[in-house]
């Protein structure tokens, strides 16, 4: 493996403690932003503000779990790489169906369940080499990266959930966001690039607040929250049901596929020499992210995996470190115990929402391209390529 020229702090390389925190923390704020998908879930079961409360201090708890065991590589287990899980949007649809039908125990439940099917998945899947070609993995790196942007773009553009007009306040914000970003990213030189992201969240921020974009009451909201609190575990508890298996079946197959995906594009992008996907790493990695989802049942949250813009916001910012694998999962850990600094998470404004995103997204497109381009291409592989592409994306143009 050969360190690309782009990359300031590489895989093995040791990152500065301070410099390491202020990283982990970056890649803290952007995991948080999947806690909408949480949020999705949670109105599916009316859930009071205890369990909201309970389920998303789960959720972060989980999260960190997860990053660390990605990175660990030890035993068998963890494909080695820096790769942040979040609340798996695949698993919006069957848990709003289990919360509907037997409430937070169901959610739960199926949801360790599902991590048991992907820890199986994880022991066959080096006898699926032939269908996880480079240009396959490279097709769901890219149709992941543009599978988030229906999502990011409506809160770029201050849609509401239930409108189609757009906000020019928040379009306003969202520009300033995402500029601050992009600029320090391609203008900036030295380390200060390693901060462009969490350097545009604050600026989004404190321009969301001046605008009134995020009200006085969110600072309320945040400083009513204790400080420093366990979580009740007296809501911990598990159900199953038959009927629910093969929703969580297909949300598990989907997760798998995706983290196959971005965990490809981890070897691609921490390896100049990069030629084909590693399947004993991708073995290990896929276990991980299975028992990370088991984990997150069993602990009271949402299913996770690993996350393509997490990914793509470490390419981004240069940095790939297992080192801030550690720190990113120590602090989504801690956040667990610490309501009100994830409360900060909870109330970000829907420009940060939307711009942070498509910064990452950027980079994630086209390193799934480059995975795809990466062998020489003929008709047949054109047209597997290109129809596939094409009903991916009529899923999202017809839907709208």
């Amino acid at each position: 493996m050969r360190k690309p020229a782009n990359l300031i702090y590489g895989l093995d390389d040791k990152v500065p403690l301070p410099i390491c925190l202020l990283l982990g923390l970056q890649h803290s704020f952007h995991v948080t932003t999947a806690l909408i998908f949480a949020m999705i879930v949670l109105r599916g079961m009316e859930a009071t503000s205890e369990q909201a409360g309970f389920f998303i201090s789960m959720s972060l708890l989980a999260g960190g779990i997860a990053v660390i065991l990605q990175a660990l590589n030890k035993k068998g287990i963890g494909s080695g790489y820096f790769a942040p899980s979040v609340c798996e949007p695949a698993y919006i649809s069957a848990s709003v169906m289990a919360a509907k039908i037997g409430g937070l125990p169901l959610v739960l439940g199926m949801t360790a369940f599902s991590g048991v099917f992907e820890m199986l998945l994880s022991r066959v899947i080096h006898r699926l080499r032939r269908i996880f070609t480079p240009e396959v993995m490279g097709l769901v790196v890219t149709m992941v990266g543009i599978s988030v942007i229906p999502v990011a773009t409506k809160n770029f553009l201050g849609i509401a959930p239930d409108g189609d007009s757009i906000n020019p306040a928040v379009l306003a914000v969202s520009l300033i966001t995402l500029g601050t970003m992009v600029a320090i990213t391609v203008w900036s030189k030295g380390k200060l690039r390693l901060f462009s992201v969490i350097i545009g969240m604050m600026v989004g921020y404190i321009v969301s607040y001046l605008t009134g974009l995020m009200p006085p009451s969110h600072l309320r909201q945040i400083f009513d929250k204790p400080f420093l609190a366990l979580p009740d575990l007296t809501m911990l508890h598990w159900s199953f049901d038959a009927s629910l298996i093969l929703p969580f079946l297909i949300a598990g197959l989907c997760t798998s596929v995706k983290t196959i995906g971005n965990l490809t594009t981890c070897e691609k992008i921490n390896d100049a020499e990069w030629k084909r996907p590693d399947m004993p790493s991708l073995k290990r990695g896929l276990l991980a992210d299975g028992l990370s989802v088991s984990i997150s049942g069993l602990l009271g949250g949402m299913g996770q995996s690993s996350a393509s813009s997490n990914i793509g916001l470490s390419l981004g910012t240069g940095a790939t470190s297992r080192m801030i694998a550690f720190a990113t999962g120590g602090i989504l850990i801690a956040l667990a115990f610490f309501p009100r600094f994830a409360e900060i998470f909870v109330v970000m404004p829907q420009p940060v929402m939307g711009a942070t995103p498509l910064f990452a997204v950027c980079f994630i497109i086209f390193t799934g391209l480059q995975i795809m381009m990466s062998r020489m291409m003929d008709a047949r592989k054109t047209f597997i390529l290109g129809i596939s592409m094409i009903f991916g994306l009529s899923v999202t143009a017809l839907l709208n």
